[in-house]
């Protein structure tokens, strides 16, 4: 049996992220004292939230260094921005995601998430559309700096939950961005692409996935390839 580990904005929900783009102007402009910086500088699908707020601060001259000096205030105050403001933004689930999660946990399949999201956002997302339960570990955008370190961060989560070891190669990502797939690829992992966010599934097919499906809807081919009966 492989272990699920699932992508949240274009792979399992849509919808209702402005709140949380905004929430990184707002730690620009409040920690960073760059009112005029903005997440729409740069194209931030398949990154994650620590990469996204480095990059925007490079494009005005502000080191990797000194960015990072201040990420876990910024991390704070975008939760506190997300949090009071989540109510104007509604988030929806995609096609096939509360059928192939019930399946899951029906099976008494651990399902994690690998998210470029801040934790405290990504539950937040999560709980809004009603599926936080089916969900019991996993790796998130404020505790790394590149994606490929979620995995194993994900990883150490489950290992402590079940206090037995899981070999890496036990887990796939569920993405749908390039960046999702070359995660998986320079963590040793595999991986399946859903072309339910800003990519065609022919886009993704040229990257050479292990498995690219449509949406989740395509639960019989994604179980399967799970190895789960």
């Amino acid at each position: 049996m492989k272990i699920p580990l699932f992508d949240i904005d274009g792979t399992l929900l849509t919808g209702g992220n402005k709140v949380h783009h905004d929430s990184f102007d707002y730690a620009l402009k409040t920690v960073y004292k760059h009112p005029t910086a903005s997440v729409n500088e740069i194209e931030p699908q398949g990154m994650i939230d620590t990469q996204i707020l480095i990059e925007i601060l490079k494009l005005h001259g502000i080191s990797e260094a000194k960015a990072k000096e201040k990420l876990g205030e910024a991390m704070e105050v975008m939760v506190h921005y997300y949090e009071t403001h989540k109510e104007t933004g509604k988030h929806i689930l995609l096609d096939g995601v509360l059928d192939i999660l019930k399946a899951l946990q029906k099976k008494k399949v651990p399902t994690g998430l690998l998210t470029g999201n801040v934790e405290k956002i990504g539950w937040a997302k999560m709980e809004s559309v009603g599926i936080k339960d089916y969900f019991t570990f996993g790796g998130f955008g404020n505790l790394a700096f590149k994606r490929v370190d979620l995995i194993k961060i994900a990883q150490k989560r489950l290992e402590a939950i079940t206090k037995t070891s899981i070999p890496l190669n036990q887990f796939v990502i569920i993405g749908d961005t390039p960046l999702d797939i070359a995660c998986a690829r320079a963590g040793g992992i595999e991986v399946i692409a859903i072309s339910t966010g800003n990519y065609s599934l022919s886009d993704l097919q040229k990257l050479n996935p292990d498995l690219a499906v449509k949406s989740l809807h395509e639960k019989v081919k994604i179980l399967d390839f799970l190895h789960i009966e």
